[in-house]
């Protein structure tokens, strides 16, 4: 009893398929594999190829934990310094009351001490 091959495209082909290379991990965590490499050909000049830059790990961990805590930094410097400019307003209001009040109280004592001066 004779079986048909299982891989007939190989026995017609002559050669085996060749493996890709496995280059990293995308940022789904999917595995990336490179072209397998072409023969050269005939005229026995390879082409060229850049060397394959290595894949960079980037803490982005690190990176969003820096951003918020760069929030929560610019949150705590914006309510500081509402609550000083709210400190310097009522300071301002108070020097402005206390002007208007030593204002007041210099014209009634003019005025009273004309009197007195007039009495006398």
């Amino acid at each position: 009893m004779h079986h048909p091959p299982l891989q007939p495209w190989l026995e017609s082909r002559g050669t085996e398929p060749q493996a890709h290379q496995y280059l990293g991990t995308d940022t789904y965590g999917r595995p990336v594999y490179g072209k397998p490499a072409t023969p050269p050909a005939t005229g026995g000049v390879a082409p060229a190829v850049a060397p394959l830059q290595p894949l960079v790990a980037r803490p982005w961990g690190a990176y969003i934990a820096g951003g918020c805590l760069g929030v929560i930094a610019l949150a705590v410097l914006g309510t500081v310094a509402v609550f000083v400019m709210l400190g310097l307003a009522a300071v301002a209001l108070a020097v402005a009351l206390s002007a208007v009040a030593l204002t007041v109280c210099v014209l009634v004592l003019r005025s009273v001490w004309s009197r007195y001066l007039k009495e006398k």
